[in-house]
C-alpha cells in the first residue's frame, strides 16, 4: 500500500523520472534518440520531425522482426547517418548486446566518423549511467574503425569497393556513391556490383540477418534502383516536398502528408531554404537529392516547355492536356515559324 501522505523528495522525483525516462529510450529508439542527442550534439538543437518517427520506426521494424531488409531515401542533412550509424547500433546493445553490425560508406572517412561518434556515446556517462551494467567494450579491440564488447558483439567498419572477411547480423551502406561518382557509368558500376555482389553475402544468416541501404537518389542506376529492381526491400522513401501521385507508404507507415508541397522538416528547410536549393542544385540535382526522384517530373532539360504547331494556311481546335496535377489545359496551336533558332532529332 502506498502511503500518499508520506513525504516525496526532490530525490524520489528525480529517480523516478530518471527510470521513467530510461524505460522509454529502452522500448523505444525513437525516444533513445531524442534523449541521447545532446550526448554527441550539446551545441546543435534537437528538431522532431516526420522523417524522424518514421526513420526509427522502421529501423526498429528491421530490428524486432516485422521488416526484414530496408531502403531508405531521404535528403542529405536529415539526420540519417546520426540515426542509422550512431544512434540506432547504440540502442540495440541495450538489450542484445551479442549484435553484430558491418557498416559502409563511399568514404572510409565517414564510416569511420560514425563508428567513432557511437563509441562516443556507449562510454559517456549518460549511457554509462543507464546501462553500464549490460556490457563493457573490450579494452583488445577498441578501434575507431571496430570495437567490440564483452558479450560478442561488434561493430565494424568498411568502404564502397573494399572486400572484407567479417560477417554481421545486420549490413549496412550509408551512401554507396558521391554525387560527382553517380555521373560516372564505371563508378555507378562498381558501387553497385560491390553491394550486391559482395556486401549482400556477408550475413552469418541469410534468413535472418538484415540488409539496410541509405542513400539520398543521385540516378535512376543507383544502387537504391538496383535493389527495387531485384525485390525483396521494404522502401521508405522521403520527397522534401510532398507528391500526392506518389506518396510513399510501406508495410507499416504511410506519408501522414496531404498537401501537395507540403514539406517534410520546416522547422529547419523550410521555403525559403527550398528555393535556394533548387537554384543551387538545379532541376535534375533537387529532383534526385531532395525529392528521391532522380529525374524531375516535368522533365530535365525541356520541362513542359512544349508548343503545338500548324501551318499559317489552316485554322485547328485547340489541343487539351492534361497536367501533372490531373487538371486540363486548352493549349492553342501556333503557326510553324519559317526558319528555327535549333533543331534537335531524336
Amino acid at each position: 500500500m502506498i502511503d500518499l501522505e508520506a513525504p516525496v523528495s526532490l530525490e524520489d522525483i528525480d529517480q523516478a523520472v530518471f527510470l521513467q525516462e530510461k524505460a522509454a529510450a529502452e522500448a523505444s529508439l525513437r525516444a533513445f534518440v531524442e534523449q541521447a542527442w545532446d550526448v554527441l550534439e550539446p551545441g546543435t538543437r534537437f528538431i522532431p520531425g516526420l522523417h524522424v518517427d518514421a526513420v526509427c520506426e522502421h529501423l526498429q521494424a528491421m530490428m524486432e522482426g516485422p521488416i526484414k531488409d530496408l531502403i531508405i531515401n531521404i535528403p542529405p542533412g536529415f539526420a540519417k547517418s546520426m540515426i542509422g550509424c550512431v544512434f540506432m547500433p547504440a540502442w540495440v546493445w541495450i538489450n542484445n548486446p551479442a549484435f553484430r553490425f558491418l557498416f559502409s560508406s563511399y568514404k572510409q572517412d565517414y564510416a569511420i566518423r560514425d563508428s567513432v561518434k557511437c563509441r562516443t556515446l556507449i562510454q559517456s556517462a549518460w549511457y554509462r549511467d543507464r546501462w553500464g551494467d549490460r556490457y563493457k567494450l573490450k579494452a583488445d579491440q577498441n578501434e575507431k574503425g571496430k570495437f567490440e564488447n564483452d558479450k560478442t558483439g561488434s561493430r565494424e567498419t568498411t568502404s564502397v569497393g573494399t572486400g572484407t572477411g567479417s560477417r554481421a547480423m545486420l549490413v549496412v551502406v550509408d551512401d554507396p556513391m558521391s554525387v560527382d561518382q553517380s555521373v560516372s557509368d564505371a563508378e555507378r558500376k562498381r558501387a553497385n556490383d560491390w553491394w550486391t555482389g559482395t556486401m549482400t553475402t556477408r550475413l552469418n544468416d541469410l534468413r535472418t540477418g538484415h540488409l539496410l541501404l541509405i542513400q539520398q537518389r543521385l540516378h535512376e542506376e543507383d544502387t537504391t534502383a538496383v535493389c527495387l529492381a531485384q525485390g525483396g526491400y521494404q522502401h521508405l522513401y522521403l520527397p522534401n516536398e510532398f507528391e500526392r501521385d506518389r506518396a510513399c507508404q510501406t508495410s507499416i507507415w504511410k506519408d501522414p502528408r496531404t498537401e501537395e508541397g507540403q514539406l517534410l522538416w520546416p522547422a529547419k528547410v523550410g521555403p525559403e531554404e527550398v528555393a535556394m536549393l533548387k537554384r543551387k542544385l538545379g532541376s535534375y540535382g533537387y529532383a534526385g537529392q531532395y525529392q528521391q526522384r532522380p529525374s524531375p517530373a516535368g522533365g530535365g532539360i525541356f520541362k513542359q516547355w512544349w508548343r503545338y504547331w500548324k501551318y499559317k494556311t489552316i485554322d485547328v481546335p485547340p489541343v487539351i492536356i492534361r497536367l501533372p496535377d490531373g487538371n486540363m489545359r486548352r493549349v492553342h496551336a501556333v503557326d510553324l515559324p519559317e526558319a528555327f533558332d535549333q533543331e534537335l532529332q531524336s
